[in-house]
C-alpha cells in the first residue's frame, strides 16, 4: 500500500521511510498543494499521514482536497506543541500521535488502519 505523507520535513520523512515495513507499505512525500492534487487525482489512497506542524496541513485547503474521499488520516505533531493535536482533531484525523510515537510505532499505527 502506498501512503502519502504530507510534510516539508525531508529529514523526518526519511526517518519514517527507514522504519516502515517495505514489504507492506511504501511512503511518498507530499510537500505542496500541487503534489497532493496530482496524487489524489491519479490514485485512490486509503490512508494519509499529515504533519500538523506544517503550514500546509494547517490550511483549510488540504481538508477540502480530501473531504470528499474516503481517506483516513493520521495526524502527528511535536510533543511540545499540544495545541496542534487539537488542530488534528478538528481536521478530522482518525488518530493523533506525537512525532516520537509515530517514529517508534509507525508500522503498528499504520496496521490499525489498513
Amino acid at each position: 500500500m502506498i501512503i502519502p505523507v504530507v510534510t516539508k520535513d525531508i529529514m523526518y520523512f526519511s526517518k519514517l521511510k527507514s522504519k516502515i515495513n517495505v514489504n507492506k507499505y511504501s511512503l511518498i512525500q507530499i510537500k505542496n498543494r500541487k503534489e497532493i492534487e496530482d496524487i489524489l487525482l491519479d490514485k485512490n489512497f486509503l490512508l494519509m499521514i499529515v504533519d500538523f506542524s506544517d503550514d500546509f496541513a494547517k490550511s483549510i485547503e488540504l481538508k477540502n482536497l480530501i473531504k470528499n474521499r474516503d481517506i483516513v488520516s493520521i495526524g502527528y505533531y511535536p510533543h511540545v506543541n499540544e495545541n496542534l493535536k487539537q488542530n488534528a482533531i478538528k481536521f478530522g484525523t482518525g488518530k493523533q500521535v506525537t512525532r516520537n510515537q509515530l517514529f517508534k510505532n509507525i508500522n503498528n499505527i499504520v496496521d490499525e488502519f489498513s
